[in-house]
């Protein structure tokens, strides 16, 4: 497997990493062990690959504002035997999720929306339309289900989630609020699929023209868009992949292709990028050039409750069901406007996962040593073997 960016160009990457100690060849000891850690990193995502547990993957990692390293392994297209490289386009799924909170950030800074504002301002006939807020929406505290919680209409397009007026789908479900509007926490891409209308109402703009102009294009990420099911897909485009198990005593495994197409994620998981447009965007959004300082602030805060909790305390539980036990390295799982947070071995987490038939995804970034992380993998959990141990070193980068 051919590294895209020669390990020797480490030395680069690490320029801006700052530190007082005592340069030894024109490297301080934290320089030195910033470089070490990034190479175990990129070893462990070798080894993603070479244990069979991806078909691809793509990664990068920027401390400060150093040259990102970017490195690409194994294959995108199995068919073909087209190889991943840096430029290779993957499914992000719910890392989408933040890039549509964004595109709300950047109409409420300019006025066009506010956090407080009800959904029934932009939807009058939406049932508690009008306890519902946007900032509800945000931080998945609105109550409404998942589709497949909620129940669907029955004969509706598959293509609904794109069609005009996707809010007259998900009012008719048959259970339209699993508990009071603000009161508790519970996940939902039906949420996120309501801001992108929103988003498009407000900017009279389809979703994906605005956040192409206002974000993407605007911030360097070239490379990126929301998928339409329309567009035409090229050879940079990676295929989704799933394992199949096919000597269970000898561990042995092979790849099949899925089929999902993420247009019909939308607002709420149809991204296509990579680790280098993804770095670009964080790095811009952490340097405060694409929302304010009070706006971003307020995103990368945790949510609260109507009674004032934060959300992590607050979770949804349905009957017959218990809480989640967090691993022990893990506090404060709750999440902002957007975005996942957590402490992660001592250390805050601003942060989102992805995942899909075929993809999976994560984007993290460590405020308290400015390192931002993106992975992309181009199979079913293809980086969870792995993830433990990259964000355990990567919450110890900094730190002397």
């Amino acid at each position: 497997m051919k590294k895209i960016l020669p390990i020797c160009l480490l030395a680069f990457f690490l320029v801006n990493c700052k530190d007082s100690g005592k340069l030894q060849n024109g490297i301080s000891p934290l320089e030195q062990k910033t470089r070490e850690q990034i190479h175990q990193i990129d070893s462990l995502i070798q080894q993603l690959v070479l244990d069979k547990h991806t078909a691809g993957v793509s990664f990068g990692i920027q401390v400060n504002d150093a040259e990102p390293f970017v490195a690409s392994y194994g294959i995108a297209d199995i068919e073909s035997q087209t190889k991943v490289n840096n430029n290779t386009i993957f499914s992000l799924a719910s890392i989408t999720k933040p890039i549509t909170a964004l595109g709300i950030g950047i109409l409420a800074q300019e006025h066009k929306l506010s956090f407080g504002d009800t959904i029934g301002k932009y939807f009058p006939d939406f049932p508690n339309g009008n306890k519902i807020t946007v900032y509800q929406l945000l931080s998945h505290t609105s109550g409404i289900p998942e589709t497949w919680i909620g129940g669907l209409p029955e004969n509706i397009s598959s293509d609904w989630t794109i069609e005009p007026g996707p809010h007259l789908v998900l009012q008719k479900m048959n259970n339209l609020s699993i508990f009071e509007p603000g009161t508790k926490y519970a996940y939902s891409n039906s949420g996120y699929l309501l801001l992108g209308e929103i988003i498009e109402q407000v900017s009279g703009q389809s979703y994906q023209d605005f956040i192409k102009e206002n974000l993407l294009k605007k911030y360097g990420a070239d490379q990126s868009f929301i998928d339409e099911k329309e567009r035409i897909k090229t050879n940079l485009w990676s295929k989704g992949y799933g394992i199949k198990i096919t000597d269970s005593i000898k561990n042995e495994k092979s790849f099949f292709k899925h089929n999902f197409e993420a247009y019909i994620l939308k607002s709420f998981g149809g991204l296509k990028s990579n680790p280098t447009d993804l770095l670009r965007i964080t790095n811009e959004l952490f340097n405060a050039k694409i929302l304010n300082d009070s706006i971003l602030k307020q995103m990368t805060a945790c949510a609260k409750t109507t009674n004032g909790n934060y959300v992590y305390n607050e979770l949804y539980v349905p009957t017959g069901s218990e809480q989640p036990k967090l691993p022990d390295y893990i506090e404060k799982n709750g999440y902002g406007l957007g975005f996942s947070l957590m402490k992660m071995y001592g250390v805050p987490v601003i942060w989102h996962s992805g995942g899909m038939p075929g993809y999976n995804a994560v984007l993290a970034h460590f405020p308290n040593s400015n390192t931002t992380l993106v992975m992309c993998s181009n199979t079913d959990n293809g980086l969870i073997p792995a993830y433990e141990n990259i964000m355990k070193i990567c919450s110890e980068i900094g730190q002397k």
